[in-house]
């Protein structure tokens, strides 16, 4: 029995494709899953074809070439020849999957098709609708769901005595899906999915939630990824959110501390090396938080992760050991300064204590990152102006603003339905998410759009004032991590999304500036490094010599600081000088390139 999961492609191209091209968790999930009980299973991840990704899935089934998804699929199926394919579907994804469906159908005509995800699990009568040719769909979480439905397909196509292949040539061959009521039969008593039965939706009692998250397989034993998540669930309220009706309640379940810091670790063994951590809220159960973390730094293993949390979960203990353990960013959902919109947004948190969580998170030498979210309901220029005042305060380094958007399964959707605002019906159109403002009689594109202006450039206009008023704890265990944050941060204005960013004013200054104040607290390579590659931009070829003369001292034989001294000496015209610096790296990529043209100047001086 062969299974392949796909990831469809979104629909609209990204500015940055990051989060809408890495593969959902619970397909690894799923995946290893099977796997561990025999299975053929492979993952195909149409969101990415675009791109080079770390997350190696099946090097057979993801070219690294710009290709165009459906066709891809298509190729795909035709080559493995899968007997069920399931889909993780989002309603940017929904588009995609839809297609790639119809086209499985056509090519595969006795495969089982399975939907999967948030676009399935709120609004499975609406996709049954524009794609009869899917045969399940999986509400909420799937890994048990998964392996009971191939448990019934495989008894299914067993009660015929002819082989597989025919019988699903002979059971399909005038059907255009399973979804009559003979077949929908071996599912029936199947938890957690829904069917489609003469023209009428019919969902069983829902699959009740894994409990003891450890007891499944660990996905990196099979694959290699670098989004997880260590709990699944929220307790939270958001308006705009639809995780605690995906998850089924409020009520978090989570790994143990010592499972999810073997899975890092068994990651880490496979070469990746840094990691997006995405619970909806990390730090709630801090000890357990706290226990993972002191696992890690107890290990001498010390990867570097990002994470997502509260402001009203976070306090100087837990920050101590989260950067130790390898922490560099928090990112935290303020979403406006208003406390208006907070509250129509489910985000009752005062602003006080947004501004001391930023300044302690800050003060531990992680990053805080904040979102924003404009153009929600009774928003007005005062409301902006609450949020960039707001901002300023919390001298945020990094941000993130969201237009507003509405999908089924959040409370605002839903009231928009109750109220008449809106069908279900919006989704036949090929559009990915609908912007609350096309609801609003008070709101339209260009009154949000310059909202999302001010805000972002009240962020890139005071981004230098926030960089002058880091204040690291004088804790001197976390002085090299200081010196860590600090570099990277300096990278960001010398060489980053901030370098080159007009509204930033002397970028190469501040840089210099963190480079320095890094180097006050530990030596560390990136800040040798980092102010010599500004020094050379700025001509001062001796200065930056003698920075990496320095760290090269505290760092001997350091590829990095050795190849930027030879790159330094090079534009001194000391080509012989430079060839000491390239040569214990002569066989590495990229070192031709610097020694031949070295070999080159040195026979014509």
């Amino acid at each position: 029995m062969k299974v392949l999961f796909v990831n469809p492609a979104c629909l609209d191209e990204r500015i940055t494709n990051d989060d809408a091209t890495v593969v959902p968790i619970g397909i690894y999930y799923m995946a290893a899953l099977l796997l561990e009980k025999g299975f053929d299973t492979q993952i195909l991840n149409l969101a990415a074809l675009d791109t080079n990704k770390n997350e190696t899935v099946n090097s057979n089934l993801n070219p690294n070439l710009k290709s165009d998804a459906l066709q891809t699929f298509k190729a795909a199926i035709k080559k493995e020849q899968p007997d069920l394919i399931g889909f993780s579907v989002t309603n940017p994804s929904r588009i995609n999957a839809v297609a790639c469906a119809k086209a499985a159908r056509t090519i595969l005509p006795g495969a089982l098709i399975v939907f999967g995800g948030p676009a399935p699990t709120f609004m499975p009568e609406h996709l049954f609708k524009v794609c009869p040719e899917i045969d399940i769909m999986v509400k909420g979480e799937g890994e048990s769901t998964i392996l009971s439905i191939l448990e019934a397909l495989v008894e299914t196509l067993a009660k015929t005595k002819a082989p597989q292949s025919e019988n699903r040539a002979k059971n399909l061959k005038d059907r255009a899906s399973f979804n009559n009521k003979s077949f929908n039969y071996a599912f029936r008593n199947i938890k957690g999915i829904a069917l489609w039965e003469e023209g009428k939706l019919l969902e069983t009692v829902p699959a009740q939630p894994i409990q003891n998250l450890d007891s499944l397989v660990h996905p990196s034993k099979y694959f290699v990824y670098q989004h997880l998540s260590m709990s699944r669930g929220c307790p939270g309220k958001c308006t705009f959110c639809g995780s605690p009706k995906f998850w089924g309640s409020n009520k978090i379940r989570r790994h143990s501390a010592l499972w999810f810091a073997r899975e890092i670790m068994g990651l880490a063994q496979k070469g990746v090396t840094h990691f997006y951590i995405s619970d909806d809220t990390f730090t709630m159960d801090r000890e357990q938080v706290i226990a993972f973390c002191k696992i890690l730094v107890d290990a001498d293993f010390q990867p570097t992760w990002n994470a997502i949390s509260r402001v009203d979960y976070i306090d100087s203990e837990l920050l101590f050991w989260m950067r130790r353990a390898g922490c560099i960013q928090i990112s935290f959902g303020i979403e406006s300064g208003s406390q208006k919109i907070k509250k129509i947004l489910g985000k009752p948190i005062s602003n006080e204590n947004c501004i001391h969580a930023f300044s302690l998170t800050r003060s531990h030498g992680i990053m805080p990152r904040a979102y924003f979210i404009y153009g929600s309901p009774g928003e007005t220029p005062e409301t902006i102006q609450a949020s960039c005042n707001l901002m300023i305060q919390l001298a945020p380094l990094s941000a993130v603003f969201y237009l507003l958007v509405i999908f089924p399964g959040t409370h605002l959707y839903q009231n928009a339905l109750q109220k008449g605002l809106v069908t279900n019906g919006i989704w036949d159109k090929n559009i990915e998410d609908l912007p609350w403002f096309e609801l609003d009689d008070t709101l339209d594109f260009s009154r949000v759009k310059a909202f999302g202006d001010r805000l972002r450039n009240c962020f890139f206009e005071n981004i230098s004032q926030f960089v002058q008023g880091i204040d690291l704890v004088e804790k001197k265990v976390l002085y090299p991590f200081h010196a860590d944050f600090l570099s990277r941060l300096a990278m960001t204005f010398s060489h980053g999304e901030y370098a080159n960013d007009p509204r930033i004013k002397d970028s190469d200054k501040i840089a210099q500036h963190l480079f320095a104040k890094a180097l006050s607290y530990s030596p560390q390579p990136r800040a040798f490094m980092g102010m010599a590659m500004v020094l050379q931009r700025q001509k001062q070829f001796s200065k930056a010599a003698d920075h990496l003369a320095r760290g090269l001292e505290h760092f001997p034989g350091n590829k990095e600081l050795c190849v930027c001294m030879g790159v330094c000496l090079m534009n001194q015209a000391r080509f012989k000088d430079a060839l000491a610096f390239f040569a214990p790296f002569k066989d590495e990529t990229g070192m031709d390139h610097y020694i031949n043209i070295c070999n080159s100047q040195e026979q014509t001086q």
